[in-house]
């Protein structure tokens, strides 16, 4: 219960926060992620873990959902420079959407294994991972599209439409 609450409150606080001007840091594109996967690493039980087919295919299409949503988010993310000259980022409707999807199709995941059985229901640890998991995905295509990851600023925009 109380991991549910952390996350009625982490991920809501989290997209808004991409949903409004912030500045592009290495610091602040490692925070995020890594405080979600702490969050998730505690909140596993003390179950055993399933190891079957079903288990391990949900396991895979849940990391292939978040990684991919992740990277896409990080394309699609406006990045610039601020009149500072500081690498600012916003988020938009496609970001928001997309973050929408993503845990929309966990939400349906989730609903199906516990109507089916037929492979083991998500609890709030492993939603936990896999958020931060899409977060790093999200955040490695933002730190290449910076220069923040060692290269040259790539895909840039002027001002945010």
């Amino acid at each position: 219960m109380t991991l549910l609450l952390v996350l009625l409150v982490l991920l809501p606080w989290s997209i808004w926060r991409q949903m409004h001007e912030h500045e592009v840091t290495r610091e602040g594109l490692f925070k995020l992620p890594l405080i979600f996967a702490a969050i998730g690493l505690f909140g596993f039980g003390t179950g055993a873990i399933p190891t079957d087919a079903a288990a391990i295919g949900y396991l895979a299409f849940s990391l292939a959902l978040s990684l991919g949503f992740g990277v896409w988010r990080g394309v699609a993310i406006p990045i610039w420079r601020n009149a500072d000259g500081n690498l600012v980022s916003k988020g938009n409707r496609t970001t928001i959407t997309l973050w929408g999807v993503l845990i929309g199709s966990k939400f349906v995941l989730g609903a199906i294994a516990s109507i089916t059985g037929w492979f083991p229901a998500e609890h709030a640890g492993e939603v936990f991972v896999f958020l931060a998991l899409s977060f790093v995905a999200q955040n490695l295509v933002v730190a290449r599209r910076t220069g923040l990851w060692g290269r040259a600023p790539r895909g840039l925009a002027e001002v945010p439409a």
